[in-house]
């Protein structure tokens, strides 16, 4: 989704200016140098491995791109931390908060204010943190002893490419869910108005792409760079899609940027999170659902104060999710050639689409999905506590795409349409 422009004219000067540019050897070798930094990146994660200093240069220099020139953040103390714990495995829940607290204190001392506001805008505005925020606001104004338990922390899973982010923030998505809703098993019902239920709308909506191309967007200038230079040295009209094999090698080393830097996105998503309770906002994380580690993960960050809702999504026809999944990949390719040109960090955070991989993983991932909802939805296990709410998506090649709920009973409920996806200026 491209910045707004109003957004754009309101930031303050950066401390450092992004570079995108490439070594000699990597212009004249752009595929070998791909592939060798997607191998190294990828093994170092899997080993565990502290952050190099070009890694942590990297990010440092990531942030001095986006982050205001009057700023006081304490760099080498960063710097320090990241060398100490960036590497860690994120799913040590406890860990990884006590970690997130010390960052909190280096980067954000006072909070969300304009600074942070600045280095976070697209996780920030398109998470609508504003909009969740004034909905928070505005229930505690109706119940200032917040006698009810109102706030909702929700987990989105389903494959990639079939609107599950775009069914969030359509119109009657609140009456949808209402007709969805399953309460915990022994728990005694509530019947929620509609209007209570949580959505896009009135959500934070923590999304772990957009943190990973904030907190790394010298990476990114590096991943179009390559890949840009290997276009240029194709014969390929500009106007077509990229070779098969290249998005491939884009895939690859987009996967391992977001394996490197999991645990430093997740990081900053702790921190967040944690704010937002401050808040008492309602909050959504959305994953694909292989395994149960986000369920563990928002049991751990969440107490009893928040109600917990899982929500799934299913689509009826595979292959409309792996068109969508290699439509916005190739998108994504020629949107981040663009920002390469015009020299805006802010265009190549704006210009990652998603995770990253294709659409040769999605029968795999569908089938995990499915298993670990079946397990869930037992409610003997993990989520035995949540509500649940569960989504069948009918795509279709020329008519509009549909959903319905799947209701307690197991009969379908409405059918609903898609509109337009939600367009944020």
């Amino acid at each position: 989704m491209p910045p707004s422009s109003t957004r754009a004219a309101a930031r303050s000067k950066t401390l450092r200016k992004s570079t995108s540019s490439l070594s000699d050897h990597e212009q004249a070798n752009p595929e070998s140098a791909m592939i060798a930094r997607t191998d190294s990146m990828a093994s170092r994660a899997k080993a565990g491995e502290s952050f190099t200093n070009e890694e942590l240069d990297d990010v440092i220099n990531s942030l001095h791109n986006i982050t205001p020139r009057d700023s006081s953040i304490d760099w080498e103390a960063l710097r320090r931390l990241l060398r100490e714990v960036a590497h860690l495995s994120h799913k040590q829940w406890e860990v990884t908060g006590a970690n997130s607290d010390k960052m909190a204190k280096i980067l954000t001392p006072d909070g969300l204010n304009s600074e942070a506001s600045q280095i976070f805008e697209r996780i920030l505005h398109e998470g609508n943190w504003d909009g969740a925020l004034a909905y928070a606001k505005k229930k505690v104004d109706n119940d200032p002893k917040r006698q009810k338990k109102s706030a909702w922390a929700v987990l989105v899973t389903g494959v990639n490419g079939i609107r599950k982010t775009t069914a969030m923030y359509q119109p009657w998505f609140a009456q949808a869910l209402h007709e969805a809703l399953v309460p915990p098993s022994g728990m005694e019902i509530v019947d929620f108005d509609a209007d209570s239920l949580p959505t896009g709308e009135n959500s934070f909506f923590r999304q772990l792409d957009h943190m990973i191309c904030t907190l790394c967007n010298e990476d990114f200038s590096k991943l179009y760079a390559l890949t840009s230079a290997q276009l240029s040295n194709s014969d390929e009209d500009e106007d077509q899609d990229p070779p098969k094999d290249l998005i491939q090698k884009y895939s690859n080393l987009k996967a391992s940027i977001f394996s490197r830097y999991r645990t430093l996105s997740e990081l900053l998503g702790v921190l967040l999170l944690k704010e937002a309770q401050n808040f008492n906002i309602n909050v959504m994380c959305e994953t694909s659902g292989r395994d149960v580690a986000m369920f563990h993960y928002l049991d751990h960050f969440f107490g009893s104060n928040y109600n917990k809702l899982a929500i799934h999504f299913k689509i009826n026809d595979l292959t409309h999710a792996m068109e969508s999944v290699d439509k916005r990949m190739v998108n994504e390719i020629k949107t981040g050639q663009r920002c390469l040109l015009d020299g805006d960090v802010f265009d190549v955070i704006y210009a990652n689409a998603g995770g990253p991989y294709g659409s040769e993983v999605l029968e795999d991932v569908q089938k995990d999905s499915t298993r670990v909802w079946e397990e869930v939805s037992k409610g003997d296990g993990v989520g035995k506590d949540w509500y649940k709410a569960s989504f069948e998506i009918e795509a279709h090649e020329s008519d509009p795409w549909t959903i319905r709920a799947v209701r307690p009973d197991g009969s379908y409920g409405t059918r609903f349409q898609f509109g337009e996806a939600r367009q944020v200026s």
